[in-house]
C-alpha cells in the first residue's frame, strides 16, 4: 500500500500562488507586447497604402497641367505678343487665348511674364485681381525657369493672395529669352477630398511648413517649434508672400519608438490631442513630405482588451489546474482510506464486471448489427426502385420503339415526296430524321437499362455530341429567351464511351439547368469542351440561383432532387454520375448561391495519332 497523502503546507501553498502570479503576469505581458505589435503593424501598413493613394492622386492632378506651359510657349498668340509687348490688339488677342486655354484647362490662373519680370497678358485681365501689368521679377518660379528653363514652386499668389503650385516654362526665341510662361494650380480640390476621407494628414514642404492638410489649422504653421529668427528667414523667402506663419509647431515632440515614430500632437481640438503614430512618404520631386498621424489610442485600448481576455483565459486555465490537482489530491486520499475496502468490494464483484463487459460487448455489437440491417434496408429499397424503374422504363422503350419506327420510316416517305418540290420541307424533314434516329437509339438503351453493360469500347467525338445535344435540347426546351452557347475546339476529343450515355448526360444537364433558371430574363447556358492533356473535360454552367448547400453533397444519390413535387424524380443525375463513372470518368458539380451552378464532366482521351477537323457551320 503506498504512503499516504500529505495536505499541503503552507510554504508550499505560497509557492504555488506566487508561481500562478508569476505565470499570469507573463501572459499578460506577453499578450499585451503581441496585440500592440500587431495592431501598430497594421496601422502602419493601412496608412503607407493611403499615403501612396494620396500621392498618386496629388501627382496625377499635377500632372495633367504640365503640357500647359510648352503649349503657351509654343502658341503663335504669346510669341508675337512677347515680341511686340506694346501692341494692344496682340495683346488682346494673347488675353483671349490665355481665359480660353485656363477654362479649357481648367486651371486656376494662366500668365506670361517678359524679361523683365512683368506679366503682359493673363487669364484673369478683365478681373479686378488682374496680373496684367504686375512684377514678378523677385518670384522664385521666375528666376528659377529664366535660369534653367523649368520651374516648380508652391507659394501664395503675389496678386490674388491665394496658394497654389506654380508650373513655369521660359520661352526662348531665335536670339534668347522672350519671356516665362506660368501655370497656377489651385490644389483646394485635392485637399478637400483628402479631408472626406477623414485621414488626419498633411503636406510639409522644405521648410517644415504645413501647405496642405485635412486640418485647416495646420496650413501656414510648422512641424515643430521654430525660432523666430527661422520664421525672419521664412519671410525674407517670398514664399509665403503676405501670410503669417505659425512657429508654434503641431507636434511636441517626434520620437522613434516600437520600429515607427510617435508624435505629441497638441490642439484646441480634444480629438487631436495626445499620441499619435507617424508615417512619412518623401516627395523627391517636389521637395514636400506627405505625413499622416494615426492615434495611437484606439491601438492601446485594443492591446488592452486583448490582455484582459487573455488574463481572464489564463486565470480560468490556472484556477481549473488548481482545482484539479486538489481534486485529485481528495480523491488519492479517500482511496487511500479505503483502499481495503476497494478491494474487498473488487474480488466480490469481479465477475459482475465481466458480465457488464460482456453485455456491454453485445449491445455494441447489436447496435452495429442494427446500423447494418438499416443501411442493407435502405440500400435493398433503392435498388427494388430501380429495378422496378428499369423494368417500367423497358416497358415503356417497347411500346413506344413500334410507333417511333413507323413515324421514321413516314418521315424518310415525306423527305422523298418533298425532295425537288419543297427543298425547305425536304431539309425540315431530314433534321426531323436525324432526331428520330436519336429517340430510336435512346429507346434501345433504355431496353437495355435494367443490365449493367461490361465493356464500353466504343469511341465518341465529345465536341460532336455536344452539338447534338445542344440541337435536342433547342427542340424540347419551354423558354425561347434561353441562350445555350457551345466554346469547343475546332479539332474533335475522342473518348471511349457510348455517345448515347454522354449525350443523355448532357440533355439530362441542360434540361435541369434549364428548369433552374426558370423565369429569369437572361438566362443562359453555356457549355464549354476543353482538351486537358489526358482528358477531357466539358462543363455545363447556368447564371440561375445555384444550389442549396444542403442537398449539394447528396445530390447524386437516387431519389434526391430540388424540383417540385410531380416535375422530377431524382433519377437523372444519379443516372449521368453512374454511366459518366462506368467510361472511366467523373462527373462533379460546385455551385454558389446566386451564382448560378457548373457541372463537369471529366473523360479520359482515347489514343488518336492526328486530331480530327470538323467543321459545325
Amino acid at each position: 500500500m503506498a504512503g499516504r497523502t500529505l495536505p499541503l503546507s503552507p510554504y508550499q501553498r505560497l509557492l504555488i500562488a506566487v508561481g500562478c502570479a508569476v505565470v499570469l503576469l507573463a501572459s499578460c505581458l506577453v499578450a499585451y507586447e503581441i496585440a500592440l505589435q500587431s495592431g501598430i503593424a497594421a496601422a502602419h501598413d493601412t496608412s503607407e497604402r493611403r499615403l501612396q493613394i494620396f500621392d498618386r492622386m496629388l501627382e496625377a492632378n499635377i500632372e495633367r497641367y504640365h503640357f500647359l506651359p510648352t503649349t503657351l510657349a509654343q502658341a503663335s498668340e504669346i510669341r508675337d505678343v512677347l515680341a511686340h509687348p506694346e501692341d494692344d490688339a496682340l495683346r488682346a488677342r494673347a488675353n483671349g487665348f490665355l481665359s480660353n486655354m485656363g477654362g479649357t484647362a481648367a486651371a486656376e490662373e494662366l500668365f506670361i511674364v517678359d524679361v523683365n519680370g512683368r506679366s503682359i497678358a493673363a487669364s484673369n485681365w478683365w478681373t479686378h485681381q488682374s496680373m496684367v501689368g504686375r512684377h514678378y521679377a523677385e518670384r522664385p518660379y521666375f528666376q528659377e525657369a529664366m535660369f534653367d528653363g523649368a520651374a516648380k514652386y508652391y507659394a501664395v499668389g503675389i496678386t490674388t493672395g491665394v496658394p497654389g503650385y506654380f508650373i513655369a516654362n521660359r520661352i526662348d526665341g531665335p536670339d534668347g529669352p522672350l519671356g516665362v510662361a506660368v501655370v497656377k494650380i489651385n490644389l483646394g480640390e485635392i485637399e478637400a477630398v483628402w479631408w472626406r476621407s477623414g485621414e488626419l494628414i498633411g503636406i510639409f514642404d522644405s521648410n517644415d511648413v504645413g501647405i496642405l492638410s485635412t486640418r485647416p489649422d495646420w496650413r501656414y504653421r510648422t512641424l515643430v517649434d521654430t525660432h523666430p529668427t527661422g520664421l525672419e528667414t521664412l519671410a525674407r523667402d517670398q514664399r509665403y508672400l503676405g501670410v503669417a506663419i505659425n512657429g508654434q509647431g503641431i507636434v511636441q515632440s517626434i520620437e522613434p519608438w516600437r520600429g515607427t515614430e510617435l508624435a505629441v500632437l497638441r490642439s484646441g481640438d480634444s480629438e487631436i490631442n495626445g499620441e499619435f503614430l507617424v508615417d512619412r512618404l518623401r516627395m523627391p520631386l517636389h521637395g514636400w513630405r506627405l505625413l499622416s498621424f494615426v492615434p495611437l489610442g484606439p491601438i492601446s485600448n485594443w492591446a488592452w482588451t486583448a490582455t484582459f481576455f487573455v488574463g481572464v483565459a489564463v486565470g480560468a486555465i490556472l484556477l481549473a489546474a488548481m482545482l484539479f490537482m486538489q481534486r485529485q489530491r481528495l480523491i488519492r486520499a479517500r482511496l487511500e482510506d479505503h483502499d481495503q475496502l476497494e478491494q474487498r468490494v473488487l474480488l466480490r464483484t469481479s465477475e459482475l464486471q465481466e458480465a457488464n463487459s460482456r453485455l456491454a460487448g453485445e449491445i455494441v455489437e447489436r447496435q452495429e448489427a442494427e446500423k447494418a440491417r438499416q443501411a442493407a434496408q435502405q440500400g435493398l429499397v433503392q435498388a427494388a426502385k430501380l429495378a422496378t424503374l428499369g423494368q417500367a422504363l423497358a416497358g415503356v422503350a417497347h411500346e413506344v420503339s413500334q410507333p417511333i419506327a413507323a413515324l421514321r420510316t413516314q418521315t424518310a416517305s415525306a423527305k422523298l415526296l418533298a425532295r425537288g418540290k419543297v427543298p425547305e420541307l425536304a431539309d425540315l424533314f431530314g433534321s426531323m430524321e436525324g432526331v428520330i434516329g436519336r429517340l430510336v437509339a435512346l429507346t434501345g438503351h433504355l431496353k437495355t437499362f435494367a443490365r449493367k453493360e461490361t465493356e464500353i469500347s466504343i469511341q465518341s467525338d465529345v465536341v460532336h455530341i455536344a452539338h447534338n445535344a445542344i440541337e435536342l435540347a433547342n427542340h424540347f426546351r419551354e423558354d425561347p429567351s434561353l441562350t445555350i452557347t457551345l466554346d469547343a475546339p475546332p479539332h474533335a476529343l475522342i473518348v471511349t464511351g457510348n455517345p448515347v450515355h454522354i449525350e443523355q448526360v448532357l440533355v439530362n444537364l441542360i434540361s435541369n439547368a434549364a428548369d433552374a433558371m426558370a423565369g429569369l430574363e437572361d438566362a443562359t447556358i453555356k457549355i464549354t469542351a476543353r482538351d486537358m492533356g489526358q482528358n477531357a473535360v466539358i462543363s455545363v454552367a447556368d447564371n440561375g440561383t445555384g444550389i442549396d448547400p444542403a442537398i449539394i453533397d447528396t445530390l447524386f444519390d437516387p431519389f434526391v432532387t430540388t424540383k417540385e413535387p410531380g416535375r422530377g424524380l431524382g433519377l437523372g443525375l444519379s443516372i449521368s454520375y453512374g454511366l459518366i463513372r462506368e467510361m472511366g470518368g467523373r462527373l462533379e458539380v460546385e455551385s454558389r448561391q446566386g451564382e448560378g451552378a457548373t457541372f463537369t464532366i471529366t473523360l479520359p482521351l482515347a489514343e488518336i495519332t492526328t486530331p480530327q477537323i470538323r467543321d459545325f457551320a
